[in-house]
This record gives C-alpha cells, sequence and structure tokens, in this order.
C-alpha cells in the first residue's frame, strides 16, 4: 500500500523534472513551491489538452471570451487551465503525504512491548481494549484477538455481586440460538438488565470453567457425555433480592483444529490476565498446543480512504471550476440587466444636450475609465463600451461598431439598444431623443419587474426554513405535553 501512496509524489518529481525548462505565462508571478506546481500544469497542459478541446473546452473557451479581452484569449484560455490542472495536483499531493502520515501512525503501537507485552492502565484509569493478531514461528496468522487489559489494580476491593429480581422470561432470554436448557451447544444470554423491568441481574455459575459470567462457553472444554451447569441469577430491586435457579445441560460441538487452537489460545490470555491483574504489564503467551506464536498489534488502516477522498476532491474541483466560470457568466448578465435603464438614461441625457452618439460613448467610456482608476468595482457594460470606443478609434465603422457592442453583451435589451443605434445614423437624430426616453421609461419598468421577480423567489426559497421552524416548535411544544399524562 505504501508503494502506492509513493507513487504520486514520485510522478509528480518526475513532471517536475520535465517541466524545468518551461516558462510561465506573462502576469503570473507565483514563487516557490505554487510555481513549479504551476509549471507542471503547464508541462500537462501542453501534452495533453492543448489543440485537443472537446465541445465543453468550447464552451469553457466561449465564456473566457465573454469574461476577458479576445486579444489575450490564448493566454487567458492557458492560464485557466493550468490554475485547473494545479489544483488536482495538490490535492493528490496532500492526500498522498496525508495517507502516509496516517499509514506510519496507525503502524506503530505504544501498547505492545517487544511483541509479548501489554502495559497496563494506571489505576483509575480504566481498561482498554487492544486489537491482536497471533501469528505462529513460520508467520501464518492463527487470529485476530480484542484483548481487555484491565486496569491495574493497587489495592483488591470486593464489589456487591447482588442484583435486582428478573422476570420468569428469563428461561426464553438466556437460551439465542439453543432450543432449550436441556441441550445446550452455542453461547447463551446472561442479561444484566431486561426491558420493561427496574431489576437489576447478576449471575453466579457453578463451573466457571466452562461457562463465564456472561454466557460465554467454553466448548473446547466440555466433556463428550455432557455436563449440567447451575446458573444463579440473583435479581435486586431497592432492598429486595430473589434468586432463580436455571440448569444448563451443556453438549459439545466439535470443534476444527482451528477453532480448538483460537479458543485456548484466548482462554490462555484471559487467565494470565486474571493472574497478573497487580503486576504493570500483562504477558502474552508464546506458545500453545506445541505452537509458537508471535504477536502484532492489529489497527485499522484508513490511509487509502484519505488518498481516494483527496483524488476526488480534485477531480470535483477540476470539474467544479468550469461551473464557477458559468456562474461568472450568470453574473456578468445580471449585472448588465441591472446597469442597462441607466445607461439608457444617461445616452438620452447626452444626446438632449446635443452631443453625438459617438461623443456620448466616448464620454461614458472616459468617465468609467477614471472611476477604475480610483479603486471602482467593475462594470461589464462599461468594458464592452471601452471597446467600442476602441475600435471606432482603430477605424471600424461606427455602425458596425454598435452592433458588435449589442453582439458581446448577448442580452435581448442590448441588441434592441445597438439595432436603434445603428438605425439613428442612417436616420438621423431627429426622432432618437423621444426614442431613447421611451427606451428609458420600459428599461426601468423592466427593471422593477425583475426586482418583483426575485423578491417573489426569495420568498419562496424561505418556504423550506420556515416549515423546519414551524415542525421544530410544534416538536417543543407537544414532546413536554406528550410527556405530562
Amino acid at each position: 500500500m505504501i508503494f502506492l501512496y509513493l507513487a504520486i509524489p514520485a510522478g509528480t518529481l518526475i513532471l517536475w523534472f520535465l517541466s524545468r525548462e518551461y516558462e510561465l505565462l506573462p502576469g503570473m508571478e507565483e514563487n516557490g513551491i505554487s510555481r513549479e506546481v504551476l509549471k507542471i500544469s503547464l508541462f500537462i497542459f501542453n501534452k495533453l489538452f492543448k489543440n485537443k478541446m472537446s465541445f465543453a473546452g468550447e464552451k469553457v473557451r466561449g465564456y473566457l471570451k465573454t469574461l476577458n479581452d479576445k486579444r489575450d484569449i490564448e493566454r487567458v484560455e492557458t492560464e485557466y487551465y493550468i490554475r485547473k490542472i494545479s489544483i488536482v495536483i495538490l490535492m493528490a499531493l496532500a492526500g498522498s503525504f496525508l495517507s502516509i502520515l496516517m499509514y506510519f501512525s496507525q503502524g506503530s503501537s505504544a501498547k505492545l512491548i517487544q511483541g509479548k507485552e501489554l502495559q497496563r492502565s494506571d489505576s483509575g484509569d480504566g481498561e482498554y481494549t487492544v486489537q491482536l493478531i497471533a501469528n505462529d514461528e513460520t508467520g501464518k496468522e492463527l487470529g485476530k484477538y480484542g484483548v481487555v487489559v484491565k486496569e491495574r489494580i493497587y489495592t483488591k476491593e470486593e464489589t456487591d455481586e447482588l442484583f435486582e429480581k428478573a422476570s420468569k422470561e428469563m428461561e426464553r432470554e438466556i437460551l439465542l440460538e439453543n432450543e432449550s436448557l436441556d441441550r445446550v451447544e452455542s453461547d447463551l444470554h446472561l442479561p444484566e438488565k431486561m426491558d420493561e423491568y427496574p431489576f437489576i441481574i447478576s449471575w453466579k455459575v457453578d463451573n466457571y470453567e466452562l461457562i463465564h459470567y456472561d454466557g460465554k462457553i467454553e466448548k473446547d472444554l466440555i466433556p463428550k457425555e455432557g455436563e449440567v451447569v447451575t446458573l444463579t441469577a440473583v435479581y435486586k430491586y431497592g432492598d429486595y433480592s430473589y434468586s432463580q435457579v436455571l440448569y444448563a445441560n451443556l453438549v459439545p460441538r466439535m470443534l476444527s483444529p482451528g477453532e480448538q487452537l483460537y479458543e485456548s489460545l484466548r482462554l490462555l490470555i484471559k487467565e494470565r490476565d486474571e493472574q497478573s491483574v497487580n503486576d504493570e504489564n500483562l504477558e502474552l503467551p508464546t506458545e500453545v498446543q506445541g505452537e509458537v506464536i508471535s504477536w502484532s498489534e492489529h489497527v485499522e488502516d484508513n490511509s487509502f480512504m484519505i488518498l481516494v477522498i483527496t483524488l476526488i476532491g480534485g477531480a470535483a474541483s477540476y470539474v467544479l471550476r468550469d461551473k464557477e466560470l458559468k456562474k461568472g457568466i450568470e453574473n456578468r448578465s445580471m449585472q448588465m440587466l441591472s446597469d442597462y435603464p441607466q445607461l439608457v438614461s444617461q445616452l438620452a441625457l447626452y444626446l438632449g444636450a446635443g452631443m453625438t452618439m459617438r461623443n456620448i460613448f466616448e464620454r461614458l467610456g472616459s468617465n468609467y475609465a477614471k472611476k477604475r482608476s480610483k479603486g471602482a468595482p467593475q462594470r461589464f457594460v462599461y468594458e464592452e463600451l471601452l471597446r467600442t470606443v476602441r475600435e471606432m478609434a482603430a477605424g471600424v465603422p461606427e455602425a458596425v461598431a454598435y452592433e458588435n457592442f449589442g453582439l458581446r453583451c448577448q442580452n435581448r435589451e442590448y441588441t434592441r439598444l445597438s439595432t436603434l443605434l445603428s438605425q439613428n445614423l442612417r436616420k438621423g437624430n431627429s426622432e432618437m431623443l423621444k426614442i431613447l426616453q421611451e427606451e428609458s421609461k420600459k428599461a426601468f419598468e423592466e427593471r422593477m419587474d425583475r426586482v418583483r421577480k426575485l423578491g417573489e423567489e426569495a420568498g419562496t426559497r424561505l418556504l423550506l426554513p420556515m416549515i423546519l421552524m414551524l415542525v421544530i416548535v410544534m416538536i417543543i411544544i407537544m414532546i413536554p405535553a406528550y410527556l405530562s399524562f
């Protein structure tokens, strides 16, 4: 398993060696490990992804074109993908290193001393359970044992063994898989408490070599002719105690050699635990039935699960980056719809002041650029407006620039506006002011409708939490009322 965990760091090291000569794109100023991971990501992108765009890749390219300057789209697309790949690499490395640490931390044991002793807890710390694996001298696994190591006792004290009386159902309760007490082949159930009864139950057995206080039977010690064992159940409730005597006819069950060895070893561990309860350590048996036993601690190894989870997380983050990009497109569209009424109102205002539409675009673009230089937030519609101004300054016909403006905005309202602006060039400004004023009024009405719709959607989303709160309130009220009866 450890080789699998080391495969990812080793593969990353090989990729780092192959990508040392690569240079990051301009504008990527990361240093240290982040820079090396990005160079590895660039190497992977060039070898596996570049010029191999799927349908999903074309959609991502379209989103990036919408959100960024088309002149730098190749650089933006490359940076987007290598940053996605770098997240996967970092998560895979983190999962690998965590898995390695967990593997080694779980592999070490502070409880098993020199492979044959278990250290006891100090008095008052309580007992603990350790999972052990028994192996013979050839290394063959003989079985797994859950060994309960009691706490170290410095002064031995007697405890009360009187418990409260049980019901007449006890004869059926203790049978488990046995048909009756006249023939008992498997373990019995000796409960300390029974449902619907207020009794505390303790058990006395006249032969603890054959049956333990918890009902577990030493099957390999039962004589062939069977043996009757007396079980005394002591039931106590307050100052009253009662006894019930049951007779269990224990009959042997044929065990395989492996089962006999397992049971003998388990019994030997139990006997040594009871005999050495005052010692600091519990010495484990090293030989049973002529077999040499060696011990190793059984530890749950969850390191592989850590690696799987981080790899899945890395793959999920790679996919979710595209969803975040799509969410950015949706946010862009919502922002542009929100800014549309104000933009149309400004166009109408400046047009009424006698300015030409081209000068209006230049004025709005200049004002927006000044605000951005002072730290104002980005507004997508004015970014597109600035692109339109640059196109016209570069010699693109004004009508074509307005049409491109509407296409880039990708909204029905802006397409309508670009059509009006193009028609204005052909028909003149005589009716344009009136048309823009009407468009401004219509845009504000549509904005109010959208706000109203968003409010209704918010109310719908709050419906489920309100229902949950109502259910909680009803539970708080009804449970005390029910318990009071």
